[in-house]
């Protein structure tokens, strides 16, 4: 990470609180978060399940499609009660914003995989996880966008990511318009694979993408 662009990771910071074990006391029930600590007598297989659950939601959205996420679903899924389920996301947009969590942690990894001999290694990494992205990943972050449009708050994880990532990026290549101009490239890229938009052809796109590769290249 650039020293000079200092960036808080709240969505890796959340992710981790999805790891450790909830307190029962009842002053806490129902969080902003969207999670909710259990009665006295819940069973203790449903504490701290929350990767099992998305996990469990993220099977059901390769084999059906985003669509058949549903809280009872993911329950039957993981093998616990609505209840558990509910203990840990206490809604659907509860539990879709727990995915988007995972998708900006492993979009970081993929970042920092790019070498840091490489001076714009986040935009190389951005454009990387672009043309690494997964048909599950797109159902997702489709089913991810039509929930906020009534929350556009659940988004929010996402907006920040990409914050400290333009500014990162912008640090890198000096502030360079160039370097602006291949962001919006990159995220039109994104969109048009998601919404499975016209792209010109075979041929067009893979000259799209090399020439991105050049103003990258360019940058250093």
């Amino acid at each position: 990470m650039n020293a000079s662009v200092p960036c808080f990771r709240t969505d890796l910071i959340k992710t981790l609180t999805l790891m450790q074990p909830r307190t029962t006391s009842r002053e806490n029930l129902n969080r902003p978060d969207g999670t909710v600590v259990n009665e006295p007598g819940q069973s203790a297989g449903s504490r701290n399940a929350s990767p099992r659950i998305l996990g469990a939601a993220r099977a059901i959205a390769a084999r059906e499609g985003a669509g058949k996420v549903t809280i009872e679903a993911v329950a039957k899924e993981a093998g616990l009660s609505k209840g558990g389920v509910l203990y840990n996301f206490s809604t659907k947009k509860a539990l879709l914003s727990g995915l988007l969590d995972q998708m900006l942690v492993a979009h970081r990894q993929l970042l920092e995989k790019v070498p840091e001999r490489y001076p714009s290694r986040t935009l190389r990494g951005h454009l990387e996880t672009v043309l690494q992205s997964q048909d599950l990943d797109d159902d997702l972050s489709m089913a991810i966008l039509a929930a906020s449009a009534s929350d556009p708050r659940l988004l929010d994880p996402l907006r920040t990511e990409l914050t400290c990532d333009l500014e990162r990026i912008l640090s890198d290549a000096k502030r360079s318009p160039d370097a602006m101009i291949a962001v919006l490239a990159i995220q039109g890229l994104r969109f048009q694979m998601l919404l499975n938009l016209p792209d010109g052809g075979a041929d067009i796109r893979e000259g799209v993408i090399e020439r991105l590769r050049t103003i990258i290249d360019e940058l250093e």
